[in-house]
């Protein structure tokens, strides 16, 4: 049998019937014996993994047996062997690595094939259950050959997982003296016989400071800046656990660093020799360890230990193989995915369903007579060139031969996004609401354009991770402080989803109620939205994200391409409906981008002429027209973006830009220079003479 991870909370029991014709080169199909069940798994259950592809068997602490009976235990990774650090014995900073459970099926199955060369034998005198903490245990390995000690040195360990307990007995075997550091009492009770019958003290708090060495456990930022303030001078930091995203440690904190003279090293999984030199540990430690086992379980029950494995605060589940059962085909799920919408689903807003259905596309009863009215003009035929399209476009728009433009409006939408928590822009996400307070005091580009244009601005807070102080041109919509990390989960609920496009409905509605608009631009800031947006033109148009990904803020070589391996994976992450505008905005948009799209629905509703700008306002153009292409005649292309994919997205909506500066600022910037262009083009209509008004001769000017 295999346990398959066919989606977020969705664990399926299927028969194992895998095809020896499906093994590689350098590959063997193995027995599994045993494997356990650690956090990350539980993790990639609920939350999904960044080098996650669905379906995928996980698991990585495994224990095998292959065709004549040698036990092994798995390396779980498979290098490339050529880069600069496969060459220096460092394989486990592979530039190419793939990961056993992540990028290859796993262990939660009765068989595996994996690399000849991850396997490392197993001797016959160790249990096969406590062989399976030989992942955590060369971990803990690599972190101590990083640091430098002698006997009786005082080490304080942050956390009393199963992780900071294999630290501490590894410390205490290399004569050190260790001190857990666990916050939470009912833990400490929990592993209450692992200290007794180890010696070693764990503790909520302690008032000692000055240790040799610290090492953080756990992923709490707090921790880990509490062990900079308890290191001694000349002592050393193991930055062992990654913390938690997007938190922020003071930098007081960090120049005690520059103070003590602390040395900080970091560490990353482990290389085949660290596990090699696990081996010898477990022997001699056979019956400690064993005491970090919570229980020896069935394979089936594995759906249901789950929850209590990603709760923290149990040790380890090793699944058994050999007492697998006779299961029929059962499919476990932590919550069901939400359907798509359509227009019917009572949970879709009065005022969002109001706004789509009262969207009419354009009549073409003037189109004659418009374009009969600017070819009199006294020009050649078409010398005016798009300039001409322009004004037939506006005099299609307001439905009359004479179109004036009274009222211009811009609106600048800003959110963050999750997404950037994989390293796919070249600014942090700090620098939203920076900008968010340069357009307030006026002193951006787009503040400028506007200014020189007469257009009125106003800035749209969708969900910037900040709070913004009450401003005259700041216009309050909140949804959320930034939306989730789409690459391992969906980027907003539903609820997220309708609220911002709502949000974004109102916003014009709003402002126009005040004054009826003639034309609006639409522009955006939020870090990390060029991913969004990439993807969002990759689902609906088709295009390969190799084609689609731009370089955003300035992203370099390997940065892009990064960035596009990034939407490839979130591609295969998530089943979308291209057909399907809101479920695109729920898995992988962004507040700011559903704002936009929801403005642009809300102005076509109005029959006002709609301006986009580059390719984030494209990508929320193109979803409000997979919502109802009835607006595709009010929609202006403001400029061409730099950024690829917005080629992709105009041309899915027959769509042309007006300027190309090889601009790629975002805020809207070729939007207000698009809406002079388009108030230029109403003037031409309006203003300038027909060959009859003044009297000049049509076969004079060629």
């Amino acid at each position: 049998m295999k346990l398959i991870l066919t989606g977020l909370g969705k664990l399926e029991i299927k028969p194992d019937n895998q095809k020896t014709d499906t093994i590689k080169k350098g590959s063997i199909k193995t027995a599994v014996l045993c494997c356990a069940i650690c956090r990350t798994d539980a993790k990639m259950w609920e939350q999904g993994h960044r080098d996650l592809i669905f379906p995928r068997v996980p698991g990585h602490e495994i224990v095998v047996k292959d065709i004549s009976g040698q036990q092994f235990i798995v390396w779980p990774g498979k290098s490339c062997g050529i880069c600069r650090f496969c060459k220096t014995a460092r394989e486990n900073l592979c530039e190419d690595m793939k990961i056993t459970g992540f990028h290859t099926d796993g262990g939660f199955a009765s068989q595996v094939v994996l690399p000849k060369e991850s396997l490392i034998p197993l001797p016959d005198d160790l249990d096969i259950h406590v062989a399976c903490f030989a992942e955590p245990v060369g971990c803990v390995i690599n972190a101590f050959e990083k640091l430098s000690y002698k006997k009786n040195d005082r080490i304080l360990i942050y956390g009393s997982g199963t992780m900071g307990l294999i630290t501490a007995l590894y410390a205490q075997h290399l004569g050190l003296i260790p001190l857990i550091i666990e916050k939470n009492e009912t833990k400490i009770k929990h592993v209450a016989s692992f200290l007794a019958a180890t010696g070693i003290t764990c503790t909520k708090e302690t008032h000692e400071s000055e240790f040799d060495l610290v090492i953080n456990a756990c992923a709490d930022y707090i921790a880990f800046s509490q062990g900079i303030a308890k290191v001694g001078k000349g002592g050393q930091i193991s930055f062992f656990s990654g913390i938690s995203k997007n938190e922020q440690i003071e930098t007081n904190l960090l120049n005690l660093i520059h103070y003590k003279e602390a040395k900080v090293s970091g560490v990353y999984g482990m290389t085949r020799d660290h596990m090699k030199k696990a081996i010898p540990f477990m022997q001699t430690h056979e019956s400690w360890l064993k005491l970090l086992i919570e229980e020896i379980v069935a394979p089936e029950k594995a759906p249901e230990l789950m929850p209590k494995v990603l709760s923290g605060k149990y040790l380890k589940y090793i699944l058994d193989f050999s007492l697998a059962g006779d299961m029929p085909q059962v499919n476990v799920r932590q919550e069901s995915r939400p359907p798509g919408i359509n227009l019917k689903d009572p949970a879709l807003q009065s005022l969002c369903r109001k706004v789509i259905e009262d969207i009419n596309p354009l009549p073409d009863s003037l189109i004659a007579a418009a374009t009969a009215k600017i070819d009199e003009k006294t020009k050649p035929l078409g010398a005016l060139g798009r300039m001409e399209d322009l004004a037939v476009q506006m005099s299609l728009i307001q439905n009359d031969l004479n179109p004036e433009i009274r009222q211009k409006n811009l609106f600048v939408f800003a959110g963050d996004h999750g997404i950037t928590e994989e390293g796919v822009s070249a600014y942090p996400s700090e620098v939203t609401p920076q900008m968010v307070d340069n357009f307030l005091n006026g002193g951006a580009a787009i503040n400028v354009l506007c200014r020189h244009h007469n257009i009125d601005m106003k800035i749209v807070d969708m969900g910037v991770n900040y709070d913004f102080n009450p401003h005259p041109d700041l216009i309050m919509k909140k949804v959320a402080k930034g939306t989730r990390n789409f690459a391992i989960e969906d980027a907003m609920t539903r609820q997220q989803m309708i609220a911002s496009l709502e949000n974004g409905m109102t916003t014009f509605l709003d402002a126009y109620g005040d004054h009826p608009i003639d034309i609006v631009g639409l522009g955006e800031m939020g870090i990390g939205n060029t991913t969004s947006a990439s993807a969002i033109i990759c689902v609906i148009t088709g295009i390969l994200p190799s084609r689609a990904t731009g370089r955003g803020t300035g992203v370099d070589d390997k940065g892009l391409a990064h960035k596009t391996e990034v939407i490839e994976k979130v591609l295969n992450f998530h089943t979308i409906d291209p057909a399907n505008g809101f479920e695109i905005l729920q898995k992988i948009g962004g507040f700011e981008i559903a704002g936009i799209a929801g403005a642009v629905l809300a102005a076509a509703s109005k029959k006002t002429a709609v301006v986009l700008d580059g390719v984030i306002s494209t990508a929320a153009g193109l979803l409000a027209y997979i919502i109802n292409p009835g607006i595709q005649g009010y929609l202006i292309s403001g400029h061409k973006s730099v950024e690829q994919a917005q080629k992709a997205a105009l041309s899915h909506m027959n769509l042309v830009p007006l300027i190309n500066f090889d601009m790629r600022l975002g805020e809207g910037t070729g939007a207000a220079l698009a809406i002079d262009m388009a108030d230029a083009a109403c003037k031409i209509m309006t203003q300038m003479a027909s060959f009859d008004e003044a009297k000049v001769a049509r076969s004079s000017i060629k």
